[in-house]
């Protein structure tokens, strides 16, 4: 799962043209508040991704069986189970399947993993209702589609804010491409949907807002830069950083975020 070939867009410094760091002043410069990941930090998000996934596999496992006891009762469990099962593997079936991948990308991953194990273990542990979890569910969902697709929007994209809306349009239309399959789920027959109207409204207010938040973000990261940022989109979901380069809190070379650090400074 973590053989790492760099691909082109992040291809070791060495490999880029000689004259690249001569001729940018700012590509000499290391990013403002950046850390530099310990040589342990690839493999203790290994292990989180491997726990994050198996915890949400055995919940799904459980609610398969056990659809019909009363703490799961009523909730489309088996459907929920084959969902959450399914989306665990979409970021490591769509990087196995590229060309000149590069390093997996295990940020995206982990971040794609944890909401489906709220989900889930909300679900197993009887505490979706009570803990609102379905709230925080459409949030970092539309949060992490924003950020995503805001960065790949970079890549072809002549400013950065141009790239945060898009990102942030794509979040919020893919959450209400979702809420009209669940209501067309519900006139099929679906069992368990218990769609109401405050319920529906509640998830897109959820989802617009968390979309927001992650258009704000990408904002903040992105390199200004045109050139930077148009490296390729295996750059953009690597946080904009090459192999081993520290990473930057506040974001990348020339983002908004460093810029606003450093005059703060």
């Amino acid at each position: 799962m973590t053989t790492e070939t760099p691909g082109p867009d992040l291809a070791p410094p060495a490999s880029r043209p000689a004259d690249a760091s001569a001729t940018d002043p700012q590509a000499r410069r290391t990013p403002g508040l950046a850390i530099r990941p310990p040589s342990w930090l690839d493999r203790a998000l290994d292990v989180a991704i491997v726990g994050a996934k198996g915890a949400t596999i055995a919940c799904a496992i459980d609610g398969f069986v056990n659809a019909d006891s009363p703490r799961l009762r009523g909730k489309a469990i088996r459907v929920r189970a084959i969902g959450y099962t399914a989306a665990l593997f979409i970021v490591p079936a769509i990087w196995r399947l590229l060309p000149d991948r590069g390093r997996y990308p295990r940020g995206l991953d982990l971040a794609v993993s944890l909401p489906l194990l709220i989900d889930a273990g909300g679900n197993a542990l009887g505490l979706y209702e009570d803990a609102h979890l379905d709230d925080v569910v459409h949030f970092l969902n539309a949060a992490i589609v924003a950020g995503v697709a805001g960065a790949l929007f970079a890549t072809r994209t002549d400013e950065p804010l141009e790239a945060a809306l898009a990102g942030t349009a794509t979040a919020i239309a893919g959450e209400t491409v979702w809420e009209i399959a669940e209501y067309v789920a519900m006139k099929a027959g679906a069992d368990g949907m218990d769609l109401t109207y405050d319920d529906t409204i509640a998830d897109m207010a959820e989802s617009a807002l968390g979309a927001v938040v992650g258009g704000i973000v990408t904002l903040l990261r992105m390199p200004r830069d045109r050139a930077e940022r148009r490296r390729g989109w295996r750059h953009a979901i690597a946080g904009w950083r090459e192999a081993g380069e520290p990473i930057a809190i506040t974001g990348g070379r020339g983002s908004v975020a460093e810029r606003v650090a450093a005059a703060a400074r």
